[in-house]
């Protein structure tokens, strides 16, 4: 078991150095001549060679080296880097890869090719006539007769005497000192820090059998030159200087088989060696000697850092301890790596434990809360308590992230044999490879990236005479850049090629027949180009095996929008093209409601919730009551279906009291709805999902657990499956209402409304619509940073940019601010930014009764009336266009497009309806307006309408509803849909466009729905 962790240790280690490797050999091909590139090469080889000589693969040796020969010759100056031999080299490098990742197999492989490969380039090159020629050593025996060497090893040997170094055998016995280290790999990336190995032997003479191989002692016995004295080599490797000896070499002259076979007395500090008739071959002992075990490594450069300033220092004939624990540590220093693996049950326990520190940094709060004032200085150390624990956990969390090198490390090699392939002189700039990414989406990267890169080359970038004759350079260049902007990650794919050809796109269309001619003539740039996104559709005149315009990019499109982004074309003829993709930062973390139901709290997915009704006795408006033996909740006219959480759980049973305030969330899937009763409902939570136990696993009510803010573990609620648990069967068919209910039921829909209350600086109070919140984020003052004249806090390993209402809106403002304040996080927004609130005073759901004469304001929606006070309703995009124009302003083309044309706008939330409003009528368009399906069908049976901009979820007739009424309808067959909606998830798109809606459009991006209306206005001009 033991063996079995050291080998995955190694194939972890060596997975790394081949990495380092291609990517060295890669900055060669591009002109790279930095010595420090070709050392850091030749490290990593020999790094590979060392371990797998301590485990007995072979080929790996073998590979490893000839490979380490080459580079050697390269280093010492002795031969020039070509392309050639970076094609050799990186090809020998593959099949490292290969066997490093099939290690139980690679002696089986055939490695010759590479060998003799590599060994051709040796054999046969030309000296540099600038380098000296290099000092010959004779080493001969006490009869001064020469004893021959293969050149190798004859080689390392003279290179190192040339730099001081002395010759040592070395003793390692296996349970004494490589098991007292945490692994062999580390101890020999060590012992390779310090100098390097010539040869090795293992004496296995001490294991009689398979009883003694536990107890028995392993010799691991290596030659090894080092600059390093003997005392320095004992504290370096924590050994006895007994197992270290000293060969003269001005008498050891034999074979370094023989040396190393040969019974030393390690009790003499220095010997001379005598020779013996043994041959080479090691491997006819029948002490079972593996040649090559680790073989020659030499670290010469790395030395320097310990000789520094002069070898004076090390050659010291007798160097006080102090001296020698330096020289040790700059030493092993040069092995020491920016990173560290940690297992993942570590960071597991990280986050436990951190969470378990929120949760003692709450109680202490609470204990000393009213302590502040009365002990000085206490609240500045509570607050820095607080926000380095809150930091401590944000960071804990990350560790799912992973910078997108991982990803875009490949692509250098993919450029490098594209160029080749293609005949195409190609160079690949990457920016932000530090940006990070949750690791399922870095993992779902990969293919789609591929393609748009094997894009880029083939079709984006000319042939070199083409682009000279251009006046280009005859080098093209491929940029990748990852960045983060709006609390997203975009990645660009940027040529600086051709560009696509818009009116070749568009006569392929025409010739598969996507497209009539009166469209073509009419589409815009972008809807042209967006055609690449159709299934097999491209505009290359043969099929490649690199890559064809348009050939898969369907699939990298949907690709990219099951992680929740986007991808987007930006194209300029004769000057190239950029493919952007928008993705989400992480997609393990999520957003949560926490509830509890009998004592344990449980966190609910936000995305399937809705909203969140409270239930007082005696609400005429909101009643629960029984239908057909189950209960349930009348709520805007409809009948919702009521599950009691302790109940599906086994918890409790017992009925709903409704004689006491009953909490319901109305969750949704899909289409159907339904309401979950729970005792008591917390605030909102960042969650870190982790998958169910095993135990677990057939418990349809769960999804995931994870763990809170307060080091409590919670589960986390699967809607779906405690609807399925409770044998909830949704029906299309409501219960039949009288024409006062109904005309009720669209009273209240149409006036009640879910509130956010709050206040500035000032003394005005504020409202917004809960549905366009998606966090309030309580901040102290001091996190707060000024850049210039804008305001910024970091958020989620981000900057997030804050504004204050009150500089953009004409109400009163106070200097001075509390030390904690509360930060919105808007949802629906295009570039979001934090509202900088001074106090929250409530959240309401009442009827709502808006007035937009008396207080106009660019920002506002208007005016109503709470509690006896006056509170200004935020037109949230408004704000932040005042905010940030050049992100949010709204190009003036748009001001008279609709050119009075007429929309029927249905929506059934009064905040979304005026706002919508507002965009439609500053755009010129003339609206009419229904706040649910069944008034927008009677006013297009009574009215000439030319397109519906209408909402989904709606009571009476929801919009899925309206628009298959309107498909079925000839008349109006070929009217113009289009969904602005909430509910944006891929799933309810799909459903969107099997409804019958032309376009599926996110609430509130202004510009983005008065593009929407003008395509389809188009459209429908085209269609005749």
């Amino acid at each position: 078991m033991q063996n079995l962790e050291f080998i995955k240790e190694f194939i972890e280690e060596a997975t790394v150095h081949v990495e380092t490797v291609e990517n060295g050999l890669l900055l060669f091909g591009n002109g790279t001549d930095e010595p420090d590139t070709i050392h850091g090469i030749f490290r990593a080889v020999h790094s590979i060679k060392g371990t797998a000589g301590f485990f007995g693969l072979q080929n790996i040796i073998k590979i490893a080296h000839v490979m380490e020969n080459l580079l050697g010759e390269v280093r010492n100056g002795n031969l020039a880097m070509t392309n050639d031999m970076v094609d050799y080299l990186l090809a020998a490098n593959d099949c490292l890869k290969e066997m490093i990742v099939d290690v139980e197999n690679s002696d089986d492989r055939d490695v010759s090719v590479h060998i003799e490969n590599i060994t051709a380039i040796l054999e046969n090159r030309k000296p540099n006539p600038s380098i000296e020629p290099v000092v010959e050593f004779v080493i001969t025996d006490e009869k001064n007769q020469e004893v021959l060497f293969a050149d190798n090893e004859k080689t390392i040997i003279t290179d190192a005497l040339k730099h001081g170094h002395g010759l040592y055998k070395i003793r390692l016995r296996l349970n004494e000192n490589i098991k007292a280290n945490p692994s062999p790999v580390m101890f020999f990336n060590k012992l390779s820090s310090i100098g390097q190995i010539i040869d090795s032997y293992t004496d296995i003479s001490e294991v009689g059998g398979l009883d003694d191989i536990l107890n028995a002692d392993i010799n691991f016995i290596f030659l090894f030159t080092t600059v390093l004295e003997k005392t320095l080599i004992s504290l370096a490797l924590d050994i006895p200087e007994e197992d270290i000896v000293e060969l003269d070499i001005d008498t050891k002259k034999e074979d370094l088989a023989q040396i190393l076979m040969k019974d030393l007395d390690f009790s003499n500090a220095v010997q001379k060696l005598e020779p013996l008739s043994v041959q080479r071959q090691i491997g006819e002992s029948n002490t079972g000697t593996t040649k090559d075990i680790i073989a020659h490594s030499v670290a010469i450069e790395e030395m320097k850092s310990v000789n520094s300033p002069g070898s004076s220092m090390i050659s010291s004939a007798s160097p006080n301890v102090d001296d020698a624990g330096d020289m040790v540590k700059k030493a092993q220093a040069v092995a020491v790596d920016d990173t560290v693996r940690v297992h993942v049950s570590l960071l597991n326990d990280l986050l436990n434990l951190a969470s378990e520190m929120v949760l003692g940094r709450n109680q202490l709060l609470r204990c000393l809360e009213d302590h502040r004032k009365e002990i000085a200085g206490l609240n500045s150390v509570l607050q820095n308590i607080d926000n380095i624990t809150t930091e401590l956990q944000e960071k804990i969390m990350q560790t799912r992230m992973q910078p997108v090198a991982k990803v875009f490390n490949k692509f250098p090699r993919i450029i490098r044999e594209l160029s080749k392939k293609l005949g195409k002189d190609i160079d690949l700039q990457m920016e932000g490879t530090e940006v990070e990414l949750d690791k399922s989406i870095i993992e779902s990267l990969a293919d789609p990236l591929t393609h748009l890169i094997r894009n880029a080359a083939d079709h984006g970038i000319e042939r070199p005479e083409l682009r000279e004759l251009q006046g280009k350079s005859k080098t093209g260049h491929v940029f990748l850049k990852a960045y983060h902007e709006g609390g997203r990650v975009n990645i660009d794919i940027i040529d600086d090629g051709a560009g696509i050809k818009v009116e070749k796109i568009k006569a392929k269309a025409l010739e598969r027949g996507l497209m009539r001619a009166s469209e073509a003539e009419s589409m815009s740039e972008r809807e042209i180009l967006n055609m690449l996104f159709q299934p097999g559709f491209s505009t290359a005149e043969q099929v490649t095996d690199v890559s064809g315009r348009g050939v898969g990019m369907d699939v990298v499109k949907t690709n990219i929008e099951k992680l929740g982004g986007a991808i987007d074309i930006m194209t300029r003829p004769g000057q190239g093209t950029t493919f952007r993709l928008a993705l989400p930062l992480t997609l393990a973390i999520i957003p949560s409601l926490i509830v509890e139901v009998a004592g344990q709290k449980f966190a609910l997915p936000q995305v399937n919730l809705q909203e969140m009704v409270r239930i007082k006795p005696g609400d005429p408006n909101r009643k629960i009551e029984r239908c057909q033996g189950a209960q349930v909740l009348r709520l805007r006219g409809r009948l919702l279906p009521i599950i009691h959480l302790g109940n599906v759980l086994g918890l409790r049973k017992e009925p709903l009291d409704t004689t006491k305030v009953v909490r319901v969330l109305v969750l949704k899937i899909g289409t159907k709805q339904y309401g979950l009763a729970v005792d008591a409902i917390h605030d909102g939570e960042e969650i870190l999902v982790k998958p169910l136990p095993k135990h677990l696993g057939e418990c349809p009510c769960y999804s995931g657990v994870t763990i809170l803010g307060d080091g409590k573990v919670a589960m986390i609620l699967n809607p779906e499956g405690i609807s399925g648990k409770a044998n909830l069967r949704f029906t299309e068919e409501q219960p039949k209402k009288s024409a006062e209910e109904e005309q009720s039921a669209m009273e209240s829909m149409a006036e009640s409304q879910n509130l956010l209350l709050f206040q500035c600086s000032g003394t005005e109070t504020f409202s917004l619509d809960l549905s366009m919140v998606a966090r309030v984020e309580p901040i102290q003052a001091s996190q707060i940073e000024r850049i210039g004249e804008k305001e910024y806090i970091q958020f989620r390993g981000d900057s997030l940019r804050v504004i204050r209402p009150e500089q953009y809106l004409p109400v009163t403002r106070r200097e001075g601010q509390p030390d904690k304040l509360y930060v919105i996080i808007p949802k629906l927004v295009k570039y979001p930014m934090g509202i900088l609130i001074h106090r929250i005073d409530d959240i309401i759901q009442t009827r709502v009764k808006f007035n937009q004469e008396n207080i106009k304001a660019k920002g506002l929606v208007g005016s109503t009336i709470l509690h006896n006070r006056i509170v200004l309703v935020i037109n949230i995009y408004d704000l932040f266009e005042l905010a940030a124009p050049d992100q949010y302003q709204v190009h003036e083309r748009h001001s008279h497009s609709g050119n009075r044309r007429t929309v029927l706008l249905v929506e059934d939330t009064p905040f979304f309806a005026k706002m919508e409003r507002s965009y439609l009528e500053w755009a010129g368009y003339r609206v009419l307006y229904g706040s649910n399906g069944k008034e927008a069908w009677e006013i297009l049976q009574n009215s000439s309408v030319d397109v519906v901009v209408s909402d989904i979820q709606m009571p009476i007739m929801d919009g899925y509803e309206l628009v298959k009424r309107i498909r079925a309808d000839q008349g109006f067959a070929s009217l113009p849909v289009i969904a602005l909606t909430s509910m944006t998830d891929e799933r309810s798109r799909q459903l969107g466009r099997e409804a019958g809606f032309d376009f599926y459009e996110a609430k509130l991006d202004k510009e983005r729905i008065l593009d929407r209306l003008e395509e389809a206005l188009r459209l429908r001009r085209e269609a005749g």
